[in-house]
């Protein structure tokens, strides 16, 4: 009687174990490397423009007016992950990256945030502490242009951005009505996305192959 409860006590002890050692291995799996472009535009007409990424060397880049609109990357590194961007407005160009938090991830969408913007190029952001009538000298600032990797982090302003992803087909599609509700893009009337989302545009995302 005494084994066989000392069999029943190790083996609900091993089942334990087991079942924290799998719940483990599931929190910590990593996420493979994973870069999307945003590689289509769509009005509320539906009508839609197609956009190739460019590439420098062996890095993407964003260049000014290379194309002369609003881009962004979405990239996934060592399971850490960022948005890159570039806006155009009538007084220059402005790039930049975000380290962004995870809210959600599943099969249907893909939820982050953050409250804290690395800019990369263009006169200091207003939001900042910086001079405005003076540029961010980043790498390659004078030839308008920014590697992706980069990850410059010279100067940084404060602002939280929400962004809600809607998965298909292996494609993401910005939710601008989502992002129009938060808080800082529209009352500062400035953000990421906020051009975009203002225009009411569909922003598509593809993925690219990683370099």
């Amino acid at each position: 009687m005494k084994n066989t409860l000392l069999l029943i006590l190790v083996l609900l002890i091993s089942g334990c174990f087991n079942t924290a050692n799998t719940a483990n291995t599931a929190n910590t799996a990593n996420t493979a490397n994973t870069i999307y472009y945003s590689y289509k535009k769509c009005t509320l007409k539906n009508i839609c423009n197609e956009f190739n990424y460019t590439k420098n060397q062996n890095s993407y880049a964003l260049f000014a007016y290379k194309p002369p609109v609003d881009e962004f990357y979405i990239e996934i590194k060592d399971n850490k992950y960022y948005v890159i961007y570039k806006n155009i407005f009538s007084e220059g160009v402005e790039m930049g990256w975000a380290q962004m938090k995870i809210v959600t991830n599943n099969e249907n969408n893909l939820v982050m945030e953050t409250n804290k913007i690395f800019q990369t190029l263009g006169n200091y952001n207003s939001i900042g502490s910086g001079d405005n009538s003076n540029y961010v000298p980043s790498r390659n600032y004078r030839k308008d242009m920014y590697i992706i990797n980069d990850f410059y982090d010279g100067y940084s302003f404060k602002q939280y951005q929400k962004l809600t992803f809607i998965k298909k087909n292996k494609q993401l599609l910005l939710d601008c009505k989502s992002y129009m509700k938060d808080l800082d893009p529209k009352n500062n009337y400035s953000g990421m996305f906020y051009s975009v989302c203002s225009d009411k545009e569909k922003i598509y995302f593809k993925e690219i192959p990683e370099l």
